[in-house]
């Protein structure tokens, strides 16, 4: 039995003791129709529980069939709008959220059977920005996790997922299918950048930024053998997801993401959330939001082919940084 497993376990249990909010069935497509007379509960409980419209994550349900063999109580799609998980398991098993113990209630995450698919809208569309981190304009939040491997991820490292397929599209009929990325997969959410234990049952101090993306360019073995505290290195503030860059499409932009299961997979991907990446200052290396000698000597150091995990001083992810970068830092400094 897979730690995944137990978490679903958990959280079935716990929704058991609690007593469940008033309505007259589960979530389906029919109760996500205004005149369903569950919509404005629904409604109002999404709204309780996530942010509010104005923010940089997923706006509204379009529409979700949760297939066969979906998992058992987590069928509730308003539960990827707002912001993602950081803190899970209220009420049962407490503890942060972090790439070895992911979000596993059942009002944080929706779990999409073989068939099925779960499509979302943004009111403000993602947009091609070309100051977005390594050229991530969205990103999709799971429930996958690294395998613990004792003091860290194991060596070689292991990935608890459920990859389902990701598509984009400008006006919700016309779609575009994600090649090199996929939904519950790299890379697993992290709730907190002060965190040691990586089991901590209480929350970090210091929030990770879930509208920055994991360096795209590194790959699963890179995280073989490191320690928690080397994570969150890499990670650098991140607070993971699925990276998807829009512009590799073609696309401008996009208000629509779909996630489908297709029959025959044998897996249930389950889904956290969704965010538009947030552009960053150009030249801002260490993201501090400033751009200053500490910036330069990071720049300085990272000087050449761009590796994988390098710091991101890459400005027009051209795979080099070099005298172009340099420019683009000085002439914003300050």
């Amino acid at each position: 039995m897979t730690l995944r497993t137990l978490n679903r376990l958990a959280a079935v249990f716990c929704a058991a003791l609690i007593t469940p909010t008033v309505f007259s069935g589960p979530v389906t497509p029919a109760s996500l129709n205004p005149d369903h007379p569950d919509y404005r509960m629904l409604l109002a409980r999404s709204i309780l529980k996530k942010a509010g419209p104005d923010d940089p994550y997923a706006d509204q349900v379009i529409s979700y069939n949760s297939g066969t063999n979906a998992a058992p109580g987590f069928l509730d799609p308003l539960t990827t709008l707002g912001i993602p998980e950081r803190f899970t398991g209220e009420g049962i098993f407490p503890s942060a959220v972090t790439v070895f113990n992911s979000p596993f209630g059942t009002d944080e995450i929706v779990s999409i059977g073989e068939g099925g698919s779960l499509t979302i809208q943004f009111n403000t569309p993602v947009t091609d920005d070309p100051d977005n981190l390594f050229g991530i304009d969205l990103l999709v939040f799971g429930n996958a996790l690294f395998a613990f491997g004792g003091s860290g991820v194991g060596n070689p490292a292991g990935l608890f997922s459920e990859p389902g397929i990701i598509e984009v599209s400008v006006d919700g009929t016309t779609w575009f299918t994600v090649a090199d990325a996929l939904a519950d997969d790299l890379f697993p959410t992290e709730g907190y950048r002060d965190l040691t234990d990586p089991f901590a049952t209480t929350p970090g101090s210091v929030e990770s930024n879930f509208t920055q993306p994991v360096d795209p360019a590194l790959s699963l073995a890179d995280f073989s053998g490191l320690t928690y505290a080397q994570v969150l290195e890499i990670y650098n503030g991140s607070g993971g997801g699925a990276g998807v860059d829009i512009g590799a499409l073609g696309l401008s932009e996009i208000s629509f993401v779909r996630i489908s299961n297709p029959v025959g997979s044998g897996i249930t991907p389950e889904i956290d959330g969704f965010a538009d990446v947030a552009p960053r200052i150009p030249g801002d290396v260490d993201l501090d939001g400033q751009v200053n000698v500490t910036d330069l000597l990071k720049l300085l150091g990272a000087w050449g082919a761009r590796a994988p995990g390098d710091p991101p001083a890459d400005f027009n992810n051209d795979g080099l940084v070099n005298v172009t970068d340099l420019l683009t830092l000085l002439g914003n400094w300050g």
